[in-house]
């Protein structure tokens, strides 16, 4: 047990420094509403972590365990299922995750509104699939080498060391992140608003290079310029979601209208 608990305890760093990573080029290439295609922080941390990834792989690192009774462990119809199990459960994670902050935090962190059969803009078929895809490439590529890394990295009489010193730092960062993130949630509810978290982030950077403050990539939710609360007042038409859904369902409906060349 003592080496599983230190090995999760890698795999969630794992998992968030790379899904980081991931999020880091991905918001880049494809940005969302209210952002521009600059290199930002993905998250509202200020180090290079996503804990919702390092559960993620987490939760896929201990489901590469299942074995389903009577059936080969090594076969392909155990690992079909297991494989199907995983897909199912990572979406539910973010179906779970996507309600909680909309209707506990009033806040958005992703949007699919815009992307066939989705469910409330928080699930949909098409990232259920990228979800396969992930899966797929952590069962069948990635599970057995991150096995033989944690066989090396564990015994090492500097691992539990470093994982101390990077859950201090990560506990610290979470903190500091939620003493911020309440004051934001404390100011949607009062404004009666959901927070699209993409164009939030997005105005704090429209705003810090208006008013010529110093981009700081660790601090990527700092604004000097403005209290947050004279921030929502002034512009939070600018990051409330509702708004923006209606802004580019006003846009598509006259890019599409047969009227639009007179």
């Amino acid at each position: 047990m003592v080496f599983t608990l230190k090995s999760i305890a890698f795999i969630f760093i794992f998992g968030s420094m790379g899904g980081w990573v991931i999020e880091f080029f991905y918001r880049h290439f494809v940005p969302s509403i209210g952002q521009t295609k600059k290199w930002v922080n993905p998250g509202f941390l200020s180090g290079p972590w996503l804990p919702l990834y390092g559960t993620g792989l987490s939760v896929l690192y201990l489901m590469s365990y299942i074995q389903f009774p009577g059936l080969d462990p090594d076969g392909w119809v155990n690992k079909t299922l297991v494989l199907l199990l995983m897909v199912a459960t990572m979406t539910v994670i973010e179906l779970i995750t996507g309600y909680i902050f909309i209707l506990r935090l009033n806040m958005r962190l992703w949007d699919y509104t815009d992307n066939k059969y989705n469910y409330k803009g928080i699930i949909c078929p098409l990232y259920t699939f990228f979800w396969g895809i992930i899966c797929a490439i952590y069962y069948f590529l990635v599970h057995k080498p991150m096995l033989l890394l944690l066989d090396f990295l564990v015994p090492l009489p500097g691992y539990m060391i470093a994982i101390i010193a990077w859950y201090v730092v990560f506990v610290l960062d979470f903190l500091h992140a939620v003493k911020f993130l309440r004051l934001v949630i404390r100011l949607a509810r009062e404004n009666n608003i959901v927070v699209l978290f993409t164009a939030f982030r997005g105005k704090i950077n429209e705003v810090r290079n208006t008013s010529r403050e110093e981009s700081h990539f660790f601090r990527p939710l700092e604004l000097k310029s403005l209290s947050m609360r004279a921030f929502f007042t002034k512009y939070k038409d600018a990051f409330t979601f509702s708004k923006l859904r209606g802004k580019l369902l006003e846009m598509k409906e006259r890019r599409n209208s047969p009227d639009r060349s007179a």
